[in-house]
């Protein structure tokens, strides 16, 4: 009797691009060739994610900042950051980390999946900077700037963090955390076991 051998299939890029109509209305993105089903936005990421976009895209030129959109990461990564921002703007293909200055993923529920595998493939691809803003404990959100994958990130909690462009890390822009910080703390932490 002849055993087969059952082997779980990688998606490339283009395959995972070829299933969109297979995964319509669903929100999925693409890690280490896995079709990951996405977290639903909980009230806290919606806060932070919002407020970001508002304080960043009167500030940049525009098309430069991209909110949920897919970064091409690698042949087998396509995932969706919360936020881009772009060194120049883009819109007649997708981002893919070359394109990138800095990738904003903002954790709550994902903070580890965030951390042990998003931040790797990212670094690994040659992003020169991504934040992790950490609010998986909504009373102490905390960002964690990450210059390279083996340096421990600068956790910062108040004031302004300063947004880097190029070799030369010029700053193109600000964000203020009080205010992106804002009431989150106040914010339950399970919203949704309170719902019937």
């Amino acid at each position: 009797m002849n055993v087969l051998e059952i082997r779980p299939h990688r998606f490339t890029v283009d395959e995972y691009t070829r299933l969109a109509p297979v995964l319509a209305g669903q929100r999925t993105e693409l890690v280490d060739g896995w079709v990951i089903d996405m977290a639903p936005i909980g009230t806290a990421h919606l806060t932070v994610v919002s407020r970001l976009q508002d304080m960043l895209v009167p500030i940049l030129p525009a098309g430069r900042v991209k909110v949920q959109q897919p970064l091409i990461v690698s042949g087998f990564d396509e995932p969706e950051p919360d936020v881009v921002i772009l060194k120049e703007p883009l819109y007649l293909r997708k981002p893919t980390v070359a394109d990138a200055e800095l990738v904003i993923e903002v954790s709550d529920s994902t903070y580890r999946h965030d951390q042990d595998h998003k931040l790797p493939a990212y670094f690994a691809a040659g992003c020169r900077r991504v934040w992790l803003i950490n609010i998986s404990d909504h009373a102490s959100p905390v960002l964690e700037v990450y210059a390279s994958p083996d340096r421990l990130a600068e956790r910062l909690r108040d004031g302004y963090v300063s947004i880097l462009s190029g070799p030369s890390d010029v700053q193109i822009a600000a964000v203020n955390l009080d205010e992106l910080f804002a009431g989150v703390p106040e914010l339950p932490a399970d919203e949704y076991s309170e719902q019937p």
